[in-house]
C-alpha cells in the first residue's frame, strides 16, 4: 500500500493530521517530552538549551518543538522565529528519510536537494544526538515476534501476486 494514496484528513481535537510526517512529528514530539521526564541522558541533551527545532515538508506538514528550560514543548504549523528548520521535499521523503536513520540517505537527500536546511547547523547535530535516544528498545521476545509477523504479511502478499 502506498502511504501517499491514502487521503489526509485533520483531526482537530488533538491538532494532528492523518498525513504520515504529521503523525511521526507528533509521535517524536511526544515521545522526546516523555525522555525529558525520565532519561538521564536526554535531560543532559537538554541542559542549558533553548532553542525552537522546526520540522517540514514542501507539501505543507509542518511542526515546530521548542526546547526551553529543559523541557520539551510542540505545536503544528511554522514557528515565528525557529533556530533551525529542517524541510523536506515532501510527506513520503520525509517519513522514509527519518524511519531509516541512516546518514547516508539524509546526505544524498541534502546533495540532491530534496532536503534543505536554515538557521544554527549546529542544531542538527543536536537532533541526530537526541534521535539516537528517541528510538525505544524493544526487548528481543517482542522483536522475535515482530519479525515472525512481517514474515508472515510478506508470504500473504507473495501469495495474493502469484
Amino acid at each position: 500500500m502506498n502511504l501517499s494514496s491514502l487521503p489526509v484528513i485533520k483531526l482537530p481535537l488533538i491538532n494532528v493530521s492523518t498525513d504520515p510526517f504529521d503523525l511521526l512529528l507528533v509521535a517524536l514530539g511526544l515521545r522526546m517530552q516523555q525522555l525529558s521526564k525520565t532519561s538521564p541522558k536526554f535531560i543532559e541533551l537538554l541542559h542549558g538549551r533553548n532553542f525552537t527545532l522546526q520540522l517540514e515538508s514542501k507539501n505543507g506538514i509542518s511542526r515546530h518543538f521548542i526546547i526551553q528550560d529543559e523541557h520539551v514543548k510542540m505545536a503544528s504549523g511554522t514557528a515565528a522565529k525557529p533556530d533551525f528548520t529542517l524541510r523536506f521535499e515532501d510527506s513520503l521523503f520525509a517519513v522514509q528519510t527519518l524511519l531509516k536513520g541512516d546518514p547516508t540517505v539524509f546526505m544524498t537527500g541534502m546533495q540532491s536537494g530534496k532536503i534543505q536546511m536554515e538557521g544554527d547547523f549546529s542544531l542538527l547535530m543536536w537532533f541526530n544526538q537526541a534521535a539516537k535516544l528517541i528510538a525505544p528498545n524493544i526487548p528481543k521476545p517482542v522483536l522475535k515476534k515482530i519479525k515472525q509477523a512481517q514474515r508472515f504479511i510478506m508470504d500473504k502478499k507473495a501469495a495474493l501476486k502469484g
